[in-house]
């Protein structure tokens, strides 16, 4: 049997415990020293991130390798530490080492303890290498060794391996987001941290959280700092797996760049970065708005096929709609997003509501749903619009919806313009108007004479639009067989297109017919010579503006001329004549036409009879217009038949003909315009001047007439010893009229007194007779008995007033004691004479037809009077019937001359710019016209007839 080996002495099993010691130094100074790298590695790999801008995967291996690294380090460290033990002899000679006192009795005791351990020895020899062990172990203090064993540099080596942890904490620390932004990029791989650059991209807009609509479009804004790149671009990752994709964003300077999105239709993740991405802003998340949208709407609208109106399509705005009723609508609602089944509601009353699909159309945008409704009823529309997730639009909007009906055609007879007596023999034009809403089917014009009507005008239309239409026919009076006190009547009908059709009908127009002479009577009374006289003005006017015209070819010659002298070649010279050559060719004609106007001027039986000198005079003038119009187009023709080639410039002969042509033709026309001044203008003026005069003894005797029936009535309350109430009121209203005649003596007297100084030259006598007049109402004081008459009337002194207006009646009634009206016999008598010695005039009619004028103008006193149609006037004009005849009464120069010298208003003429009594007009608006259109009464016309007959044509025609 075997010895067992002695047990190990303390020595031996404080070496074990300096050996387990002295492993974990080794283990740590293995991390100590693995640190310093595996600290270097780290900046060694942001550094290498900064210049080459790593991928996520390179990073992530870089971080992941340092780990590995660390965690194979320590789990080394582990082993060495808590498993590896070095050989005691190692320790022994470490101890010694670091303990020379104990010399080599560590390995010796070892080695006498291998001794005595060794199975190859003798007994004795283990047994005294115990003891030796024993007592070599008795001599060593060992209660030391385990501190021995530490490793002396171990403070060294975590100095050294600390700096570099200690650095980068320092340069995280200080170094701002851009260090800890790097720390990011390594720790966290795959996150948002974009890599240091000398170039910073920042988005600004949209901001963080962002949400837009759906099919919405966005600019984003990104701002650089640092190095500014000249190009940027900016990457859009769709959520859900989409293609990304990247646009170029446009500079807008000072480092902005922006980059429109366009109907973003997912959530995006943008990122802003340079080319290669080396430098690139965070990203930054746009999110949806699902909620759809009410987007554009039209909306088309179909009338009904009878209107024929197109179906239109207009842009709806979900305000008021009008339709006719019957028409087809159709709503299209767009949205930003896909639509599903909405709906258009209809409230036609409370508790009456109908819905109407609104649905995207199968072949159509999946954006846009369509609705139709036929307009039956008025009411309010609703609009509900559903996505095809079922969502619903947040906003409901309304609009009102209004049914129209086909209202009945319009229809109205134009012209003539009210009811009207018209001459015999005249060739009426009737002017019907008729319209429609929505279209016309026929108009039909009825025509009668004497109550018996013939077979329909009728207008039948093709086409369903026809809205306006307007029938001329013309009347030929003498075919119809209408004499003098016929009645023609007419009347018009309109019916519409509308399937139950609608028809209006004109009132009836009523027309009596005439004779030219009862025509002249009533014109003499509304007229005067002025008055008449502005035809024959216009036509001279217009002579004058060919005089006008004449001189300005003659100077555009003449400038031609000047042009020539200085440069024969000049290319414009042959266009200047050109252009004058046709100038003079259409003045020729205007002359010519003008002349064919002056020809038949007039009428045959004119309002006055010294009218037909002056006709003559003017058909002399048309054929000398004629004559000069024909020598200047056969001078011209010679001129240019005798030039050069048209593709050269004109010769001087040619253009001193065309300017000696020309000069002579203004030279003949100016001379023409003289005559014609001397013959037509200047016996005019003189009869009108002569004509006022007349005019004013008419009123005189108005006036003694109104005076005779004031002293009547008066004397009604002469006797009474006490008035009434009712009495004062009537004597007040009567001072009222009493005062205004007197006003209107003072006024008379002095127009005499005028007309009297401007007709001294020419009619003497006349003037005379105007001036002994104006003396006597003067002598007489008649405009202040007048006024004492009135004072009276207004205090209701009925006795002293009716004295005074009687004696007022006498002395105006004793000027026309003798031959009816003094002075008119000299009036008459000058007036023969300056026509027929002085003017080679034959007179004719012409006194006693200006003598029935009763066109009293406002006076220099401002009077009131309208002469027969006045205050006080004994009969009543037309107020609403025109009478038709083909007579022009213009406004003219002396016109207007005398109007502003004026006498006492007029019958129904005063203050009008300008009124015509003529053919009836074709409906056109005509600027020269005071008439308004008024339907006249039911009265029977002939009655009408015979009222102005009593008034303005003494009784020239006969009760029926």
């Amino acid at each position: 049997m075997k010895d067992e080996p002695p047990p190990s002495s303390p020595v031996i099993e404080m070496l074990r415990r300096a050996g387990a010691v002295e492993s974990r130094h080794r283990a740590l100074r293995l991390v100590m020293r693995s640190l310093v790298w595996i600290a270097l590695a780290v900046p060694l790999l942001m550094v290498a991130d900064i210049l080459f801008h790593f991928s996520d995967g390179v990073r992530l291996a870089g971080s992941l390798g340092v780990a590995v690294a660390l965690v194979l380090v320590l789990a080394a460290a582990a082993v060495i530490a808590f498993f590896a033990r070095p050989p005691l002899l190692r320790v022994a000679r470490l101890l010694e080492s670091r303990d020379p006192s104990l010399g080599s009795k560590l390995v010796n005791l070892l080695q006498l303890d291998a001794d005595a351990r060794s199975a190859q020895g003798s007994e004795l020899t283990r047994e005294l290498a115990g003891q030796a062990v024993q007592q070599a172990a008795r001599s060593v203090d060992s209660s030391g060794f385990p501190v021995l064993a530490r490793d002396p540099q171990r403070f060294r080596y975590l100095g050294r391996a600390m700096v570099l942890p200690v650095l980068l904490g320092l340069v995280t620390l200080f170094g701002g987001a851009d260090a800890r932004r790097e720390w990011l990029r390594f720790l966290d791989p795959h996150g948002d941290h974009p890599p240091l650059s000398f170039t910073r991209i920042e988005i600004e807009k949209p901001e963080a959280g962002t949400s837009v609509l759906y099919g919405e479009s966005l600019l984003v804004i990104a701002k650089t700092r640092g190095h500014i790149p000249k190009e940027l671009f900016l990457t859009a990752r769709p959520e859900g797996g989409g293609e990304p994709f990247t646009v170029a964003m446009i500079p807008r300077g000072e480092g902005i760049f922006v980059a429109p999105l366009e109907k973003i239709h997912q959530p995006l993740e943008v990122t802003a970065h340079t080319r290669g991405e080396s430098s690139r802003s965070q990203r930054r998340r746009i999110d949806l708005i699902l909620t759809p949208q009410i987007g554009p709407a039209v909306v088309t609208i179909a009338p009904p096929a009878y209107t024929g109106q197109p179906a239109r399509e207009v842009p709806f705005r979900f305000t008021a709609l009008q339709a006719l009723e019957g028409t087809a609508i159709t709503f299209r609602l767009g949205s930003n997003r896909p639509l599903g089944e909405g709906k258009i509601s209809l409230l036609t009353a409370p508790d009456q509501s109908t819905d109407f699909p609104l649905l995207p159309a199968p072949e159509g945008a999946a954006d846009s749903a369509t609705a139709s409704l036929t307009a039956t009823a008025s009411g309010r529309l609703s609009y509900h619009l559903v996505d095809i997730a079922g969502h619903a639009a947040t906003e409901t909007p309304t609009s009102t919806l209004t049914v129209t009906r086909d209202q009945p055609p319009s229809i109205t007879v134009t012209a003539p313009e009210r009811d009207a007596f018209v001459v015999e023999k005249m060739r009426l034009p009737l002017v019907i108007d008729a319209t429609d809403d929505y279209g016309l089917r026929s108009v039909r014009l009825h025509v009668g004479i004497d109550g018996k009507f013939g077979e329909p005008v009728v207008a039948e239309f093709d086409k369903p639009d026809v809205r306006r239409h307007r029938v001329e026919h013309q009347l030929d009076l003498a075919a119809m067989g209408a004499n003098a006190d016929s009645e023609i009547t007419v009347f018009a009908e309109a019916v519409d297109t509308r399937p139950e059709p609608q028809m209006t009908r004109t009132g009836s127009r009523r027309m009596g017919v005439i004779t030219e002479e009862q025509y002249n009577e009533y014109l003499r009374q509304r007229a005067d010579v002025a008055m008449i006289a502005g035809k024959y003005e216009n036509l001279l006017a217009r002579l004058q503006e060919k005089v006008e015209a004449q001189r300005e070819i003659e100077k555009t010659l003449k400038e031609l001329q000047e042009k020539q002298a200085k440069d024969p070649d000049d290319k414009e010279l042959e266009e200047g004549l050109a252009k004058a050559f046709q100038q003079q060719d259409d003045l020729n004609h205007e002359l010519e036409a003008l002349a064919e106007e002056m020809s038949d001027f007039g009428r045959e039986d004119p309002v006055y009879d010294f009218e037909k000198e002056l006709q003559e005079q003017l058909r002399e003038q048309a054929g000398k217009l004629r004559e000069s119009a024909k020598r200047n187009r056969e001078e011209t023709g010679k001129a240019l038949e005798s030039g050069p080639p048209p593709s050269e410039p004109p010769t001087k002969e040619q253009l001193d003909a065309m300017a000696q042509a020309a000069q002579e033709q203004r030279e003949r026309l100016e001379g023409e315009r003289q005559e014609a001044e001397q013959n037509v203008q200047e016996p005019l003026q003189d009869l009108a001047q002569l004509h006022e005069l007349m005019k004013d003894f008419n009123l005189f005797k108005q006036l003694e007439e109104q005076q005779r029936e004031l002293a009547e009535q008066s004397k009604a309350y002469e006797e009474k010893q006490e008035l009434t109430p009712d009495d004062r009121l009537a004597m007040r209203e009567m001072g009222a009229k009493q005062r205004e005649l007197g006003r209107k003596l003072d006024d008379l007297a002095r127009k005499l007194e005028q007309d009297a100084a401007a007709a001294k030259e020419e009619f003497p006598q006349a003037a005379e007779s105007a001036q002994q007049l104006a003396d006597a109402i003067g002598q007489a004081g008649m405009p202040g008995m007048a006024r004492e008459a009135a004072q009276d009337m207004l205090e209701g002194r009925a006795d002293g007033a009716h004295p005074r207006a009687q004696q007022l009646h006498e002395e105006m009634e004793k000027l026309f004691a003798e031959n009816g009206q003094p002075g008119l016999e000299g009036v008459q008598q000058g007036m023969d004479q300056a026509l027929r010695l002085e003017r080679g005039m034959n007179p004719g009619n012409s006194f006693r037809q200006m003598m029935q004028s009763l066109n009293f103008r406002p006076g220099p006193g401002g009077g009131s009077g309208k002469g027969a149609s006045g205050m006080m006037a004994s009969g009543s004009a037309p107020g609403d019937t025109d009478v038709i005849g083909g007579e022009s009464l213009m406004d003219g120069p002396m016109s207007q001359a005398m109007a502003g010298r004026g006498d006492q208003g007029g019958a129904g003429m005063s203050g009008a710019p300008t009124a015509r009594i003529d053919a009836a007009d074709s409906g056109k608006p005509d600027e020269l016209s005071s008439r308004r259109t008024t339907t006249p009464g039911s009265s029977s016309l002939l009655m009408e007839y015979e009222n102005i007959a009593d008034a303005y044509f003494r009784r020239l025609t006969t009760e029926k």
